[in-house]
């Protein structure tokens, strides 16, 4: 087996040559930057190359002389306690790539119905995990809620300050939960178990009076 060699550098110079002028020769030499030449000047013995044939280190050891360093070329059964080779490259941080976005929670539920029975609500076009059987088309339920008196006084003051109006925030919750009632309930005659693609709108309907819309698709699954 042909004898490997390591390529040492202890940061010397050749006689008469100026430091900072073999950095810059050497720095061209192997392209390093200037972090990894502090480390070639450091005093320590580096590895410039690692197991190499006598011939390709006596290259490297010309390149050198060249730029003004002094290294050699020892064979690595006869260095006893060889060096730490030294990554010459500046090191760039592992690009990991970004997380996968999930899904949006999708918003399915399931209520019970006025006859004891369950009903399953959802804003997609399918129930996950359930087959759709059959359909009965659309199904809706709304309601239509006048201001008070009292509370439009109270908004108008809250107006001034700033914040969230909890009177209306109230009635706009109670208006949800009737339209909703009021759909599953004609779902529920039709003899559906699911409603699918679930929707809420919202209208003025004369001044001072407003509909809350709720609608979707009433189905069958299993």
């Amino acid at each position: 087996m042909a004898t490997q060699y390591n390529v040492i550098f202890e940061g010397k110079v050749l006689p008469g040559k100026d430091v900072d002028s073999v950095k810059k020769a050497i720095m061209a030499l192997l392209k390093a930057d200037n972090k990894a030449i502090d480390r070639l000047f450091s005093g320590k013995p580096v590895v410039i190359k690692k197991n190499v044939n006598e011939a390709t280190g006596e290259k490297f050891r010309k390149a050198f002389e060249r730029a003004g360093g002094l290294c050699s070329v020892e064979p690595v059964q006869e260095v006893k306690e060889a060096p730490e080779p030294v990554d010459l490259e500046e090191k760039k941080p592992e690009v990991t790539a970004p997380p996968k976005p999930t899904a949006e929670p999708v918003s399915a539920k399931t209520v019970q119905t006025a006859d004891g029975s369950e009903m399953i609500i959802t804003n997609i076009e399918t129930v996950p995990g359930k087959k759709i059987v059959e359909h009965f088309g659309m199904v809706s339920g709304n309601t239509i809620r006048a201001k008070h008196v009292g509370r439009d006084i109270m908004a108008s003051l809250k107006n001034l300050v700033g914040g969230e109006i909890k009177s209306y925030t109230k009635l706009l919750q109670e208006s949800r939960e009737q339209a909703m009632e009021r759909m599953i309930e004609e779902a529920r005659q039709l003899g559906a178990n699911a409603i699918v693609n679930v929707r809420l709108s919202t209208s003025s309907v004369a001044q001072g009076a407003a509909e809350l819309y709720a609608y979707g698709t009433a189905v069958r699954v299993e």
